[in-house]
């Protein structure tokens, strides 16, 4: 078990070890980083250094800070990981962790959790994005809403964009949430449509919960 104090720039958690700063991005399949090899809370892992034609200098000119690596779903199905943003530490453990709370069952793509939440009545699949400081959701749950400004963000392979907010109400597990959402270029929405998957949720839940996440064995906890 290793515990990581997070430095969040701009909504996104990135943790220190040795000379490595690591953005932990859940939503990533893949972790990349400067050399195609990282040793991580002990262990060595394969890394690819080119992600749909990004190089981690490429990312970290997108966040705005330097990084050395993106710690990705096929290094953090591994762990069992417990975030508490309220406190700015990450804990990572290979064994079970004492952690009491509500437990709810999430699937995987590519690694990538995916959790359900309602909006609108309808039951909605969403990718858990650590890495994401802005929640998304398509257009035709945020239609009705009206925008609550605009921001620009970036997604690989699609470069920076920008996209109005709404502030849309969410059912998660039988609690009420308002979350803020923008719109993913069309592109990006149709394929994750393609998948069964509605939006990404991002910083706005962590900030919410203290979460355990264990990808492998399908299970969130939070409190």
């Amino acid at each position: 078990m290793k515990q990581f104090q997070i430095d969040f720039f701009n909504g996104h958690p990135i943790i220190t070890e040795g000379e490595n700063w690591i953005l932990i991005d859940t939503g990533a399949p893949s972790t990349i980083h400067r050399t195609d090899q990282i040793r991580f809370c002990g262990d060595s892992y394969g890394c690819v250094v080119n992600y749909m034609g990004l190089t981690i200098s490429n990312f970290s000119e997108l966040i705005g800070t330097e990084i050395t690596t993106l710690l990705g779903a096929d290094v953090l199905l591994e762990y069992k990981i417990l975030f508490d943003y309220a406190n700015e530490v990450v804990t990572f453990s290979k064994d079970d962790m004492a952690f009491t709370g509500k437990q709810v069952e999430i699937s995987n793509f590519m690694g990538i959790p995916i959790l359900q939440m309602s909006a609108h009545s309808q039951v909605l699949k969403f990718f858990l994005d650590t890495g994401a400081r802005l929640s998304y959701v398509t257009n035709d749950i945020t239609k009705d809403y009206a925008s609550i400004g605009t921001e620009v963000d970036f997604y690989p392979g699609v470069g920076q964009f920008e996209t109005d907010c709404f502030e849309v109400p969410v059912v998660f597990d039988a609690n009420s949430l308002a979350i803020k959402f923008g719109n993913l270029p069309e592109m990006l929405q149709r394929t994750l449509r393609l998948n069964g998957i509605r939006g990404i949720i991002g910083y706005d839940f962590f900030s919410r919960y203290q979460v355990l996440l264990d990808i492998q064995n399908g299970r969130l906890i939070y409190v």
